[in-house]
């Protein structure tokens, strides 16, 4: 029997409290907060930032431009693990798309509060134009941030045994266990469609049964689940080798930071520095503030200083060095891809647009794929097939419900 009306005031205020919390208005207070929460923690140390501003005049160039340089190669290495794992799919994606697509859906990630989502969501809605399934979409998702996970933790790994530090060998040696059997788990769902369709499809009438509903309820939405991820055709090879590009996405920033600090001339240990990138990182990604301002900054600075041995304003110069690159320059380079590629065909040219326009890429007249193909959801290989897609909102969040946020019924 179901509860009157009344009685779920925990679900109506915790839902009230989710819209309060997604509200922008209320999402850019708490980044001012934070930041003066940080400019107040700082109050005493003012005089570090003046001469970290004098040792970044006195850079090396030559290791800014080489720090750029990383950055970028760890961009295309991100892109690429995207084009080995989405081709496995049957969908013939160009290059050059999906680098546009991982420099703009950046942008999106580091300059608004919970950027994250609303990347994950834009690259989920433009592989469906690409012609990708939302099983396969939602595959790649899960994919590869398995990879991108155990290539952190495998790194992490390193510069803790290099530093001679305390490793937990069983605690780590757990995460990345359970990283690797995500990534096989992924894989074999892939190879073994049919089989994951029909215990879905048993679990569903079981759950059913427990809820005393139509054992069929709910079975048309996994219909075609199978037919959908027969389409993944990712060879051992292929795995290794998006493997490899993962691991090579790390490393590059990394070096970037590397480089950031040898700049302004300091040589702390690599493991240090290796160490200091994964922790602000992992900081990183709660993302309260725009592109963790703030509280990434100050991690940084903390581990550079304690971890890696250096001077506090030559840590305080590095990390701004490496955040000018990895953070304000790519947010920079993101958002010139995307207006070029993603909106610059899809207004009309007698009408402003509006924030939804550029913030989708809706036209006035219609909407393209990416790179401006006319084709839309609805191209792949140049055929006619029609778009998985079910219509609706083509924001960048909106292609995204399903996977994101199951039907509450």
């Amino acid at each position: 029997m179901r509860p009157d009306h009344g009685t779920p005031v925990p679900y109506s205020r915790r839902r009230r409290i989710k819209v309060f919390m997604r509200d922008p208005r209320v999402r850019a207070l708490l980044t001012l907060l934070i930041l003066v929460i940080v400019a107040f923690a700082a109050r005493g140390h003012y005089h570090l930032f003046s001469e970290g501003w004098q040792a970044i005049k006195q850079a090396n160039n030559w290791y800014v431009v080489a720090a750029s340089v990383a950055m970028m190669l760890a961009m295309v290495a991100q892109a690429e693990v995207m084009v080995v794992l989405i081709r496995s799919a049957g969908v013939q994606v160009k290059r050059s798309t999906a680098n546009a697509l991982g420099l703009a859906a950046n942008a999106w990630s580091s300059t608004f509060p919970g950027g994250p989502a609303i990347s994950a969501a834009m690259i989920f809605r433009e592989q469906l134009k690409w012609g990708a399934t939302p099983v396969v979409a939602s595959w790649y998702m899960v994919l590869s941030g398995a990879l991108s996970g155990a290539g952190m933790a495998v790194l992490g790994f390193g510069a803790m045994f290099l530093l001679s530090a305390e490793v937990h060998p069983y605690s780590m040696g757990l995460t990345i266990l359970a990283l690797c059997l995500l990534a096989w788990g992924m894989n074999w769902t892939a190879k073994h469609p049919d089989t994951v369709e029909a215990g879905l499809l048993r679990v569903l009438r079981w759950y059913n049964r427990r809820r005393r509903a139509p054992e069929d309820r709910w079975n048309d939405r996994l219909s075609g689940f199978a037919d959908q991820l027969s389409a993944v055709r990712l060879s051992p090879g292929k795995l290794l080798w998006a493997v490899s590009l993962s691991m090579l996405n790390w490393i590059a920033e990394i070096f970037c930071l590397l480089f950031a600090v040898h700049a302004v001339g300091a040589t702390p240990p690599v493991s240090g520095v290796v160490l200091a990138f994964i922790t602000a990182k992992l900081v990183g990604q709660a993302q309260i503030t725009p592109g963790g301002l703030g509280p990434v900054d100050a991690t940084l600075v903390g581990m550079l200083v304690g971890v890696a041995e250096m001077a506090s304003a030559k840590a305080i110069a590095a990390v701004i060095v490496f955040r000018m690159i990895s953070f304000i320059g790519l947010a920079i380079i993101g958002w010139l891809v995307f207006l070029w590629t993603f909106v610059r065909d899809t207004v009309d040219p007698d009408r402003p647009p509006t924030f939804r326009q550029i913030a989708t890429g809706v036209a006035v007249h219609g909407t393209h794929g990416a790179h401006g193909h006319p084709h839309g959801a609805g191209a792949r290989d140049g055929g006619d097939r029609p778009s998985p897609r079910t219509g609706g909102d083509a924001s960048p969040a909106g292609d995204a419900a399903d996977p994101a946020e199951p039907d509450p019924n």
